[in-house]
């Protein structure tokens, strides 16, 4: 199932795994592996860095796009690449 999650709405995690996104959606929290993560996210993601005034890392270079269209933040997620977690998940970044 697809669900749209507001950009401002999903937090990037350092999890066991490696990185990843976390999000809620309805009353339960997901995380998606950041391989799964949609190249529209990891695109606002670096514009969020610029703006805050963060360095963007190099490997996060390929999303450093000329232009950004947010007229519309909603990202996209398959709930089914997603995975439930409870609401006490360790967050690490």
């Amino acid at each position: 199932m697809v669900v749209k999650i507001p950009f401002n709405l999903m937090s990037v995690n350092q999890g066991r795994e490696g990185l990843e996104v976390i999000f809620r959606y309805g009353n339960a929290w997901y995380k998606l592996p950041w391989d799964e993560v949609p190249d529209r996210y990891k695109e606002l993601y670096v514009v969020y860095l610029k703006l805050s005034g963060i360095e963007v890392p190099e490997w996060l270079r390929t999303y450093d796009v000329d232009t950004v269209d947010i007229s519309a933040i909603d990202i996209e997620i398959d709930l089914n690449k997603c995975i439930e977690i409870p609401e006490n998940y360790p967050i690490g970044a």
